[in-house]
Order: C-alpha cells, then structure tokens, then sequence
C-alpha cells in the first residue's frame, strides 16, 4: 500500500514538475525582448565564483525616496528601456527601493574580460512580471558570448 502511495505521489510530482517546466519555456517564447542600459559593474566576487554585479541606468534616474511597489519605465521600437514615456509601457516592482531585477550574471571563470565591454542588459518578462536576464549586448545588441 505505500509503494502505491509513494509512486501515485511521485508521478503526481513529475507531473506538475513537467508542467511547471513547460509552461515557463511556452512564456519565454512568447515574452518581448528588452535591454536595460546597465551602469558601470563591480568586478566578481571570491566567494561567489566569477559574476558581474550589475545596476542599470534606470535606477538611478529615480529619488531615494522611492517606496512605491512597481514603477513604470517605457521601452523604445528597439526595446531599451528608459525613463521617458513612449507607447510601450514596462512595469518593474519594486521591494525596498530596489528593483525586482537580475542584479547579477554568472559566467564561467576566466572568461570575465569579453564581459567589460557590455552595454546592456538583454532580458525578457514573464507574464507575472519576473524578468529573466539571458545575456549581456554590446551597443549593437550583439550577445557577448
């Protein structure tokens, strides 16, 4: 009776684990491609392995005084996000004024120089409003790679 309930557990958990999996792929594919500007990035950490701390220019554009929870920036026909209005409107939350953003991008160690020439941030939004960092463009949006 328990091996019953354990494989009926164990395929219920695949399943909505398959599922799960599925369904963020369908909305990656369907997600609009932005690019954040970023501002200049720390260099990696010690103890984390090789990444890049990133902040992008949209966050400094706002006060200090920023306690809202989403704030809304605007992206051009080519996708980069900016403060000024135009008719592609992009939410970003906010938790203790700072964004609800990818703050940092993994890369395998020793392959950090070909990163100091990144411009920009290519990200993608899902449906909930999370965004995926997927690489990061040159100033001619080509992916460093």
């Amino acid at each position: 009776m328990r091996a019953k309930i354990f494989l009926g557990v164990s395929l219920g958990l695949a399943v909505v684990l398959g599922g799960y999996a599925w369904y963020m792929q369908a909305a990656l594919q369907g997600a609009p491609v932005m690019y954040f500007k970023m501002a200049p990035v720390d260099p990696r950490a010690m103890l984390s392995g090789d990444y890049m701390a990133l902040t992008y220019d949209v966050e400094r554009a706002l006060p200090d005084e920023n306690d809202r929870k989403t704030v809304t920036f605007y992206a051009l026909p080519n996708g980069v996000v900016q403060t000024e209005k135009t008719d592609r409107p992009v939410s970003v939350a906010c938790f203790e004024r700072q964004f609800r953003l990818p703050h940092q991008f993994y890369f395998q160690e020793g392959t950090g120089r070909k990163y100091e020439t990144a411009v920009y941030a290519k990200m993608q939004q899902l449906p909930g409003g999370r965004f995926v960092l997927n690489a990061l463009t040159d100033e001619q949006f080509n992916e460093i790679n």
